[in-house]
């Protein structure tokens, strides 16, 4: 989509993160003058150690009547203190929540979540009140500094990981709407496209840049590169070919998996459970919940001292409260579990602190930089002539994951590994540019087949007897997959796809026209393996008649989103069409 209104001053851009969340905004002059300069307030107070951050943890609290509280370091630290008091279970309290959207078959309309207690909210209400938290404290800052900025005049960018399948693009789009945001001032991105883009324009001095090493901005047309986008939740790639004119268009399908930072924390969760057993972690997660977010605020601290040559102990202070229900849980010591577990000589207590050995973290961190070395190494095979990779998101700022990547990439394989020195902030500023130049991306790779399920005449040699069902006393097959467009297309913005359908009854009033996607190149029915129903395209037949009507349905590929448009054949005359992606 282009900047649909010309009453836009300013963009502001949402990172809807897994961790963590926050925004960015640019005014039109400061775009025209120089795209990097872009505000990402340090407005976000970072919990009890009065931190400041351009980001703030992605967590929504809401009170007893569902009614928002706060949001980020101070619904953290407000509900540390309320299971201190032992209030919590009447409020609602959630976090990390966005994966949920690429888990299983994602979330859909009436889709419930889980809150840290188990009480259920509507997945849509707590992603709009989430967005509309953001919304208000940007507001905010724009009234306390006089902009004057009203709030249609500006516009929206979303971003979302390119992985993403298009019902989760539109639930994140349905949630921003329900906050608030027309939709018509509203943008979804793509994270790593984003962050590729903001790339472009940044100076050599915003890179860590070795000796010899060539300015990513000033890389020839025809470079082809990967954009490595490692966040929170998810490990999301891309590839992109340098354009003329600083154009750019993707040359592979986006691909990646749940590789986040936040399955360190994961591993490391586990790796204390395994020393004190379940019932214990249990109690302490519930029972000292402030405890528990500064055992993982003061592991955060330890991810980003650990390189590949780190050499001396990292410590880490231990809570008192973890000890404490050790020993009324287990009878024995925090200290005396260590001695008798597998990690005796890897893990020191020393008074209330845990020396641990670098080698023990770094093996938390292979279990997820194994999976993504992996899969790079897999793509680059699939993709010849890739020169670059571009590291971009938070966990890419972690020195380890950056030693990793330029072992096997660069120091082995002779491609140049290029991070810039605000990796975590990439996305979010990328967001903004995306938000005044969408045209500069020029193509992208379809990640589905596309088609709809049509019922022909039965024919033995192609369709098993299973399939077989009587229509007006003939023969059919049910659920055949008829695609219109397939998988690892390359699709310009706005590239067309035409198809044409007919009324089935007299005096029809609307076709409801069900589209599904595959992963397959040639799916043969919509109930195989990886098949989904993507959503109904409801088309309004104005004026029914007794005749069967014929209606061209263009489907517009090559944008962030699938778009649709519906016309009579005869006469061209446009019909009312709407798209339900969420069931």
């Amino acid at each position: 989509m282009s900047l649909k209104g010309k009453n836009h001053v300013l963009v502001v851009a949402i990172d809807f993160g897994t961790a963590y969340s926050g925004y960015a905004f640019q005014f039109k002059h400061e775009f025209d003058k120089d795209p990097t300069k872009i505000s990402a307030p340090q407005a976000w107070n970072g919990g009890k150690a009065n931190l400041m951050s351009y980001k703030t943890p992605t967590c929504l609290l809401l009170d007893k009547d569902q009614k928002i509280h706060s949001f980020g370091f101070e619904a953290e630290d407000k509900y540390a203190d309320l299971c201190m008091d032992k209030e919590n279970e009447r409020w609602y309290y959630f976090r990390r929540f966005k994966m949920k959207l690429q888990e299983g078959e994602g979330l859909k309309k009436d889709s419930q979540l889980q809150d840290e207690t188990g009480k259920k909210m509507p997945a849509l209400q707590v992603f709009s009140l989430s967005i509309q938290c953001l919304m208000s404290h940007l507001m905010k800052m724009l009234d306390k500094q006089g902009t004057g900025v009203k709030k249609e005049e500006i516009h929206w960018v979303l971003t979302v990981p390119a992985i993403w399948n298009d019902s989760a693009k539109h639930f994140m789009r349905t949630a921003a709407e329900q906050a608030g945001i027309l939709s018509d001032n509203l943008d979804i991105a793509l994270e790593p496209e984003a962050a590729s883009l903001y790339c472009q324009f940044l100076p050599v001095d915003k890179f860590f840049t070795q000796k010899g090493q060539m300015h990513f901005g000033a890389a020839p047309t025809g470079t082809k590169y990967m954009v490595l986008d490692l966040g929170g939740g998810t490990a999301d790639i891309t590839m992109h070919e340098k354009l003329a004119g600083g154009k750019l268009k993707e040359i592979a399908k986006a691909s990646g998996g749940p590789w986040g930072g936040t399955a360190v924390d994961a591993a490391f969760f586990q790796l204390i459970t395994d020393l004190v057993g379940n019932q214990v972690m249990t109690a302490f997660q519930k029972e000292e919940m402030y405890d528990y977010m500064d055992l993982f605020r003061e592991f955060e601290s330890t991810k980003r001292n650990l390189t590949a040559t780190t050499k001396d102990l990292l410590t880490m202070k231990l809570p008192a409260s973890l000890q404490k229900i050790c020993n009324d849980k287990r009878k024995c010591t925090f200290k005396e579990c260590v001695e008798k577990s597998a990690y005796s000589n890897q893990i020191k207590l020393i008074s209330d602190k845990m020396r641990l050995d670098p080698e023990l973290i770094r093996d938390l961190f292979r279990q997820v930089t194994d999976k993504i070395v992996d899969h790079v190494e897999k793509l680059l095979k699939m993709t010849p002539g890739v020169s670059m990779i571009l590291m971009v998101g938070g966990f890419s700022e972690s020195g380890f994951v950056q030693d990793v990547i330029r072992s096997k990439f660069q120091d082995k394989m002779g491609l140049k590994v290029i991070v810039p020195r605000e990796a975590g902030l990439s996305v979010l500023n990328g967001a903004v540019v995306f938000g005044w130049k969408p045209e500069i991306i020029e193509a992208r790779v379809l990640r589905y087949t596309y088609g709809v399920k049509i019922t022909p005449e039965f024919d033995p040699d192609k369709h098993p007897e299973s399939k077989r069902v009587m229509i007006n006393q003939k023969p059919h097959c049910v659920d055949v997959f008829s695609s219109f467009i397939e998988v690892d297309t390359q699709v310009e913005s706005g590239h067309k796809v035409l198809e044409i359908y007919t009324t089935l009854t007299p005096y029809q009033t609307c076709l409801a026209i069900k589209v599904y996607v595959s992963p397959s190149k040639n799916p043969k029915f919509v109930t195989d393996s990886g098949c989904q129903l993507l959503g109904t395209l409801e088309v309004i037949i104005p004026d029914p008649t007794k005749e069967e009507r014929n209606v061209i349905v263009v489907f517009i590929f090559g944008d962030t989103e699938l778009h649709a448009i519906a016309m009579e054949k005869e006469n061209k005359i446009p019909f009312a069409a709407t798209f339900q992606m969420i069931e």
